[in-house]
């Protein structure tokens, strides 16, 4: 405090002394001063000032022309089974897997060569022994998905630990699952041999470090960033979209990104506005909602399924499997769904929300039965209890993770819908 007020002291003394000498100086005979301007010099000097100033920022951000272009991310392509799984090619140690991309977990697992069932021989399995880069743990893993079947889906196994391929970039030392007790009721069908779960490390089983985490720390990636963009295109499976680590393409959306922070760290949770169908029948206001890679439909509680069902014309009877059918030829009738999220309306028009499968046709909403409680989706009785948003939902925007600063971001593909059609 004492240098302050000495410094105040001196100041107040300078400027005593400026005003002092300003008056002497006006009582002298003004004088006039001419100052002659070269403009031409003087444009010259500022252009090469803002040469100088551009090639400094190039300098700092690095974008001299030789490096225009090139990125750190990793692209993975995607394969879309049924428009209900989307999976692509990943290598753990020296064997290849199909693996499922996760939102809702942050796990890595495959079956082990160790699992003898029948569903296990089914899959692509790892066998430690033929991989010279494998270390052991032996640390034993339980993981529990919450599905539409009526018994629980609880994978065991053990961690090992070995590299990681995917996208073009090796992770070191990732440690995975080793499954041995694989549900036959589940994967017996599956098209993928395990999941990568892009969850945040808060809901990782085990204190395990998940992979993307690994390539943020090791330098593999130049932004802490996951964006998605799911195909739903049958004619092609093998175009089933891409999964990008480490970065956002501009050509895959339309317009601005809107951006969301999370409601709850841990899953990619966030608060939606508004769950309307048609122009006025809304359904939820207000509610939490699961971004999930790994679930096919949106799932809801059994209240909002009921009320949604009715407007859509479906009947008890229509169930089969867990899932609910719907005469194709209505679907060109039914009314557009609104989702109003970060104040902005993002629409699934029809044929966002119903699968056609050749002919017979599917709702893309269903709910759990006495499953939801396995990851805290609430109360069945509630309405506005979480919802989960799956493939239905991703596979119609673009979106977008952000690891370090915990939101997501949602974008209009340029092949879709994103804004309400209501005046």
């Amino acid at each position: 405090m004492q240098s302050v007020g000495n410094f105040g002291v001196a100041l107040t003394f300078v400027l005593v002394l400026c005003l002092l000498a300003s008056n002497v100086e006006s009582k002298k005979k003004p004088r006039r001063v001419v100052i002659r301007i070269n403009r031409e010099t003087n444009h010259t000097k500022i252009l090469n000032s803002l040469q100088n100033q551009q090639l400094v920022i190039e300098s700092k951000l690095e974008l001299t022309s030789s490096s225009e272009g090139t990125s750190s991310a990793g692209t993975e392509s995607l394969i879309n089974s049924y428009n209900t799984e989307f999976y692509g090619d990943i290598q753990i140690g020296c064997q290849s897997f199909k693996i499922l991309f996760d939102t809702a977990s942050a796990n890595l697992w495959v079956p082990s060569s160790k699992c003898e069932e029948a569903v296990c021989q089914q899959h692509n399995q790892y066998n430690s022994s033929e991989c010279s880069s494998y270390i052991a743990n032996g640390t034993s893993f339980q993981i529990q998905y919450a599905t539409r079947v009526t018994e629980d889906v609880i994978l065991k196994g053990f961690l090992s630990t070995d590299t990681l391929e995917i996208a073009g970039l090796t992770v070191k030392n990732q440690t995975f699952a080793e499954i041995v007790t694989l549900p036959e009721s589940v994967f017996n069908r599956s098209h993928f041999d395990g999941i990568l779960g892009l969850g945040l490390e808060q809901i990782a089983i085990g204190g395990v470090t998940p992979p993307f985490y690994n390539m943020i720390a090791q330098g593999l990636v130049d932004q802490p960033i996951v964006s998605l963009s799911l195909t739903r295109n049958a004619s092609d499976p093998s175009n089933g979209g891409k999964v990008l680590l480490g970065g956002s393409d501009p050509t895959l959306y339309s317009g601005c990104l809107t951006y969301v922070p999370l409601s709850v760290v841990g899953y990619w949770q966030i608060t939606v506005g508004s769950f309307s169908l048609g122009c006025s029948k809304e359904i939820c206001s207000k509610f939490e909602a699961i971004i999930d890679a790994g679930t096919s439909l949106i799932v809801v509680p059994a209240c909002a399924l009921k009320k949604i069902n009715k407007i859509l014309g479906i009947k008890s009877s229509d169930k089969r499997d867990g899932v609910y059918t719907i005469n194709c030829n209505k679907i060109t009738s039914l009314p557009d769904i609104t989702i109003n999220i970060g104040r902005k309306d993002f629409t699934l028009k029809p044929s966002d929300y119903i699968l056609n499968y050749s002919g017979t046709c599917v709702s893309g909403f269903t709910s759990l039965a006495g499953g939801a409680q396995d990851i805290n989706i609430g109360s069945e009785d509630n309405c506005c209890s979480p919802w989960v948003l799956g493939d239905i939902f991703l596979s119609t925007f673009y979106i977008q993770l952000d690891y370090e600063y915990k939101r997501i971001a949602i974008g209009s593909r340029v092949t879709n819908y994103s804004t309400s059609s209501c005046s």
